[in-house]
């Protein structure tokens, strides 16, 4: 009798990345504009980053994301001395400025994209996870959430964003 032969097929794994890109996504986007409201949807006065800060949001393709928000004027401002944001949704800012870079997933039935921070510009937010609800329509980005204000009240953030290149 004959010893059995054992035969073995290597597969390869199926390996997910952590980062589950959406096309729609994909580009760099110029802010347009970044406005509060509190839940009856008056609008808030603008903290740290003024009235019509400017900035980027960077998608790519395979994942990563990249946003750098600014006050149009940084002379004179008050900034969050910390360095800190309390909030866990929200990222914070300094001598009016915002950044931070990532990976992001989108979940397309709930319309969410989560922020990964790998880095920030306060080295308290790396690691941050930062929910956000986005619609498209065309080249303009919506994104909303609701950080806390500096006094702890709910409102909600919304910025609208024109996409500038894919």
């Amino acid at each position: 009798m004959r010893p059995a032969t054992i035969m073995a097929v290597l597969l390869p794994l199926a390996v997910s990345s952590p980062a589950t890109p959406s096309p729609s996504l994909v580009g760099t986007w110029q802010l347009v504009s970044r406005t509060d409201r509190d839940p009856g949807g008056r609008l808030l006065s603008a903290t740290g980053l003024g009235e019509a800060p400017i900035g980027y949001l960077i998608y790519d393709a395979a994942g990563h994301v990249a946003a750098q928000l600014a006050a149009r004027d940084r002379t004179g401002l008050v900034c969050d001395s910390t360095g800190q944001s309390p909030d866990p949704n929200n990222n914070a800012n300094i001598g009016g400025y915002s950044a931070y870079f990532g990976r992001y997933e989108v979940n397309s039935k709930t319309a969410t994209v989560i922020h990964i921070l790998d880095g920030a510009l306060s080295p308290a937010d790396a690691g941050k996870r930062l929910w956000r609800r986005f619609h498209i329509v065309g080249d303009t980005l919506t994104i909303a959430f609701e950080p806390l204000s500096p006094d702890g009240a709910p409102r909600t953030r919304t910025f609208i964003w024109h996409r500038v290149s894919p």
